[in-house]
């Protein structure tokens, strides 16, 4: 939690420190006895800024940005004292209760804080995403009014990301169901966004569901933020079920990500003169599945067995990862077509400053890197670095390969 606490450091660098203990601990405890030690990852206090470099093989300045965040103990001493006042409960990528198949995704969240039903209640088979627009309509209310509630009846639970339009409905119509749900927060769980959805969170906790965050309690709804969220929400289900899109869409970035992971994406067609089915309409001309009843979504997930998926060898991923690997243009395709004829806006000095810091990401990006790499290369704030690749991202600037580096799109 320390580590994870550390501004600048994402959880690839927590995920090596991880690791380098780890093997430490295999190496000198080959056949390991029931009262051998357990890693102790305490002994990171003891590392200089060049143990760091020499053993860990960070860079220099991550090394020192590591080794100056474990010397303040007062944010951890705040956060261990919100999660013991608001009952919080956390955990870690160490835990035997963190979600399998989610450490099976790139950079996977060092932290988990929940709040609600405990997330081994539920069965990874049986977890769906329903995600899409923030500017839904009613017809968009009317497929997850009849989608979901039967989804519920196959014991199926229902994930999103607690945003506006698609996701509190599909949070809602479960509640009303008396189904499960967990929603995914971009935002740490004591400033939960957006602020009108509020109570819909306390019910959530409240009737059988969850509230999850990878982000520390106080954290902001920082737009850089919904990248990482969106991952959680694909890498803790089994499939994606996109509603509504518009062509430039956070909800796709989401179905590209269910794609990156192996799982099936679902899409439900609409009016081809609605802005908010052409993103849908697209993903099915990928290779989606078209949904017109909750029977095609059952058809498709109930004979895939996902009993062995988090046990796979690297091959075998790879060989059932392939047969959609032509979908992965999909995000890329919608975003990037541009109308021929669209009118030219004059460029106010916001949009000069947000092209000059894309022009430096795309200038750093000659080889495909990690996000803590491009934050060395481009020198810009890690907070900001992520708003302007999320940006980047829907606009098919930029996009993330299958290990989850960053390169040009």
């Amino acid at each position: 939690m320390h580590l994870s606490l550390i501004k600048k450091v994402g959880p690839k660098s927590v995920l090596k420190i991880i690791k380098k203990f780890f093997q430490d601990f295999c190496s000198n405890y080959k056949n390991p006895e029931i009262n051998s030690p357990k890693i102790d990852l305490t002994k990171i206090y003891e590392y200089r800024i060049n143990d760091f470099v020499q053993k860990i093989y960070l860079s220099q300045s991550i090394a020192q940005t590591i080794f100056d965040g474990l010397k303040d103990t007062q944010s951890l001493e705040k956060e261990l004292g919100l999660i013991e006042k608001y009952k919080i409960d956390i955990l870690t990528f160490l835990d035997d209760a963190y979600p399998a198949e989610l450490k099976q995704i790139y950079s996977p969240p060092i932290i988990l804080y929940c709040k609600g039903l405990s997330l081994t209640s539920y069965e990874y088979a049986k977890r769906i995403a329903v995600v899409g627009a923030r500017k839904a309509n009613s017809y968009a209310s009317a497929v997850i009014n009849e989608i979901v509630p039967s989804l519920i009846q196959n014991n199926y639970s229902i994930v999103s990301g607690g945003a506006s339009g698609v996701d509190s409905m599909a949070h809602a119509a479960t509640i009303n169901n008396k189904g499960k749900t967990i929603v995914v927060l971009g935002s740490g769980l004591m400033c939960p966004y957006p602020e009108s959805n509020k109570e819909l969170f306390r019910k959530v906790a409240r009737n059988g569901g969850t509230l999850v965050s990878p982000f520390p309690l106080l954290a902001e709804p920082l737009r850089g933020n919904f990248p990482a969220r969106n991952r959680v929400i694909a890498g803790l289900t089994s499939g994606c079920l996109v509603v509504q899109a518009a062509k430039r869409s956070g909800a796709l970035i989401t179905a590209q990500f269910a794609l990156d992971e192996g799982r099936q994406v679902f899409a439900i067609p609409g009016d081809i003169n609605d802005e908010l089915s052409l993103g849908c309409h697209e993903l099915i001309k990928q290779g989606a599945k078209i949904v017109s009843c909750v029977d095609d979504i059952l058809e498709e997930l109930e004979d895939r067995d996902f009993s062995t998926k988090v046990v796979e060898e690297d091959a075998e991923k790879e060989k059932k990862i392939d047969p959609i690997k032509n979908q992965k243009k999909i995000i890329t395709s919608v975003v990037s077509k541009k109308k021929s004829k669209e009118i030219k806006k004059p460029i106010d000095k916001e949009k000069s400053l947000q092209n000059l810091q894309e022009n430096l990401i795309l200038g750093s990006l000659k080889n495909a890197c990690s996000l803590d790499e491009l934050s060395i290369k481009t020198k810009l704030d890690f907070n900001l670095l992520q708003e302007v690749l999320f940006e980047m991202q829907i606009e098919g600037k930029v996009k993330q390969n299958f290990v989850g580096f960053w390169e040009k799109g």
